[in-house]
């Protein structure tokens, strides 16, 4: 079927007032309404009382001719939300490939449209979301909402694009000028893209908009028309206008996007991608569930019955497979090693926890041959691998229906957690089918304690819009089908983060929290236990900190997305090393401002420097300035109980060198026997003696925190 054929309906009759033609530009600056024409493009200008917030709209092969008189895209929903309108309304469906295009909106720019406004939001569906991305570069600042766009239709860029043939052919694709939405590299502007990732044109077009600021907002099931089906779900008007204000709601959106199963469009589309794929035999379980949803539809009994027949019945099981099925690569020549984006889909897998009977530390994947699955393997840190695992004598393994994502080692601790625990999550984003659960391995074999962190960790899961339960097994299972993905993040060089590791966390976790809070931040580590490490007197910092003009902030008080709230609205953030700035790597601004100081000596600096190098494009400002360390008196290294002791006015020297405080500013600072008294109310809350490093004992950093 051809996509761009469609039965032109007569025009629909509107009762709307169109805007006075306006001639001369000057008067853009203080225009509350006008019509300008400028050929193949017109203006519709709307300006609502105390907006300062403009969304730019352009048409798709649908919205061109639906009305007469002829009003842009999405005006009833702008007038409903209050929200200032420029309609970029098209005369023909060229994909915005004329000259009047720029011409027009570089005219409006230089007349002062824009400057009016706080906020710029450039917006459009399929034909409409390439014209939004492609022509928003052209007013700084601008950010854009697109549904299912596409990047460009120059085939010799898109040779997968086979869907809008007319218009590949009738259209100039040759021109550079606007060409290629997806630019020349990563974009620093706001984006953001919803699509369904089952749509492979429209999932290739969206990977190739890449930068530090695009959210991928993906809605399974939804078609090429995914804008049209969240309608019917419900939620469109409060996701249109909360991503154009700058404020969604994505938990919200979320919500509502659930109902998504009582709704026959989608229940179709999920049926005919199972049907695909091959997965016959999980079907009669999804078209209960289906059922459910929508007990008075009778597609759901139809298909059911349909199944049950002996044509389209699964065939008989098969005799175990002894080898793996299949792979999933979504990487690119491209990708910087050791990345590749492979995802294997093993069949009958072994998994195996750390168990007695076997070596020490031993757990990973066996495939059903027995052999061991290397891209199961984790790191207990950057040069020490967990050793493969084997079946042990007589061991009988557990059966575990069903299709399970391999999540690799759960850890507790927040920074491990997001180091380790969430490498392997970007495969969420590329599988054929979702999996009944996310499977971890429990960390050191220690359930319980595993199985408690996993319930502290489960606003993490939800905020991400993951809805799977979470599980562990500290005893050997046979899974029917594991997904393994390859480690997109972790140790090493690894914390640069695979480009589908990348997209899948900032685009979730920005989608999911809008930036709420103050400009400065310090992000402090004085109430964590003793037995936490850090400085002494870190206060001294904070008190300091607080009269330059610093939020001094706690994150372990606050949810999960008030941290991130904090750290996407800051603009100068200091902080000690930690987990903290592991998690503000993933969701920063790449304009934001980042001064580490180190709490131990030889402190892997590297690692922070490469993860917001690589996600936010933003370069650290390292400031080492320890004078001492000081650790337990049995201890022969500094680990993550350590403790620092700074040069405090060499840290205010260097803050105000690198300007996050002023030069002018005069902090007050401890005298030695006031940093002696610390010392010993540090060793006080601790419950011992701690001594200083001597020179020539080790200073290895074996645990991050």
């Amino acid at each position: 079927m051809n996509i761009e054929a469609s039965d032109q309906k007569p025009a629909r009759k509107t009762d709307v007032t169109v805007p006075p033609v306006m001639d001369d530009l000057s008067q853009v600056g203080g225009a509350e309404a006008f019509l300008l024409r400028g050929g193949l493009v017109d203006a519709w200008f709307e300006a609502r009382p105390g907006s300062d917030v403009l969304a730019v709209t352009f048409d798709n092969l649908s919205s061109i001719g639906e009305y007469d008189p002829p009003q842009p895209w999405l005006r009833w929903r702008m007038e409903k939300a209050g929200i200032s309108l420029l309609g970029i309304m098209a005369t023909r469906k060229d994909w915005y490939r004329n000259p009047d295009t720029p011409a027009l909106i570089a005219a409006l720019r230089e007349a002062g449209l824009f400057s009016r406004f706080r906020r710029v939001v450039f917006v459009g569906a399929s034909m409409g979301g390439f014209a939004a991305l492609a022509y928003a570069p052209m007013v700084p600042g601008a950010a854009v909402l697109a549904f299912s766009p596409q990047s460009t239709l120059a085939r010799s860029i898109v040779p997968f694009e086979r869907r809008y043939r007319y218009a590949a052919r009738k259209w100039d694709w040759s021109d550079p000028a606007y060409l290629d939405a997806a630019g020349d590299g990563p974009t620093e502007a706001e984006v953001t893209l919803v699509y369904d990732p089952f749509v492979p044109e429209d999932r290739a077009h969206a990977r190739r908009i890449r930068g530090p600021r695009v959210n991928h907002v993906t809605v399974a099931h939804t078609g090429h028309r995914a804008i049209r089906n969240i309608k019917l779900i419900g939620g469109l008007q409060e996701l249109i206008e909360g991503v154009v204000r700058g404020t969604p709601d994505w938990p919200a959106f979320w919500r509502a996007f659930r109902a998504r199963r009582a709704q026959i469009g989608w229940q179709r589309d999920f049926v005919a991608k199972a049907r695909e794929r091959g997965h016959l035999a999980l079907l009669p379980g999804a078209l209960a569930v289906l059922r459910k949803a929508n007990p008075e539809s009778g597609f759901a009994r139809r298909e059911a019955r349909r199944l049950a027949r002996p044509a389209d019945a699964p065939p008989p099981p098969a005799a175990p497979a002894t080898a793996e099925e299949g792979q999933i690569t979504v990487g690119t020549p491209d990708w910087p090693k050791p990345f590749a984006g492979l995802i294997l889909d093993l069949p009958n897998a072994s998994f195996l926890p750390e168990r007695e009977g076997d070596a020490k530390l031993a757990s990973g994947i066996l495939k059903a041959d027995g052999s061991y699955c290397t891209l199961s393997q984790g790191w207990i840190r950057a040069r020490k691998p967990m050793p493969a695992p084997s079946l042990l004598p007589g061991e009988t393994l557990r059966d575990l229906p069903g299709v399970h994502l391999f999540g690799g080692h759960f850890r507790g601790h927040f920074g491990h957690f997001l180091v380790e625990s969430t490498a392997r999550l970007w495969a969420l984003d590329h599988l054929p089918v979702a999996p009944d659960s996310i499977l971890y391995l429990p960390y050191r074999g220690e359930v319980g304690a595993i199985e408690k962190a996993m319930e502290g960790h489960d606003r993490f899961y939800r905020l991400m819009g993951i809805n799977q339960p979470v599980r562990t097994s500290g005893t050997g299972l046979r899974v029917e089908r594991l997904f393994v993905p390859e480690l997109g993040f972790g140790w090493s060089e690894r914390y640069a983060g695979s480009p589908a590791y990348r997209d899948f966390m900032q685009g979730r976790l920005r989608a999911a929290v809008a930036p709420e809070g103050g400009k400065k931040l310090y992000v402090s580590r004085a109430r964590l236990a003793a037995n936490r490490g850090g400085i002494l007197g870190e206060t001294v910092i904070e008190e300091n900190l607080a009269r330059a003009g610093y939020e001094i902030f706690h994150p372990e008080k606050h949810p999960l997305e008030v941290q991130i709230a904090r750290y996407r609205a800051a603009e100068r953030i200091v902080a000690l090393d930690g987990s903290a700035l592991h998690l503000a790597a993933f969701v920063v601004d790449p304009g934001t401002r980042v001064a580490m100081i180190l709490r131990r000596s030889k402190a892997n600096a590297a690692d922070y420097r490469l993860q917001f190098r690589s996600f936010c494009g933003i370069e650290p400002d390292v400031i080492d300035v320890i004078r001492t360390d000081w650790v337990s008196g049995d201890a022969g290294r500094v680990d993550f109980r350590s403790v620092g002791e700074i040069d405090f006015p060499a840290l205010f020297k260097a803050l105000a060198a690198t300007g996050y405080v002023t030069k002018s500013f005069r902090p007050r600072l401890p005298k030695a026997d006031e940093m002696a008294a610390l010392l010993a109310e540090f060793a006080d809350r601790r419950g011992g003696e701690m001594r200083p490093l001597r020179q020539g004992e080790r200073h290895g950093d074996e645990e991050d925190s």
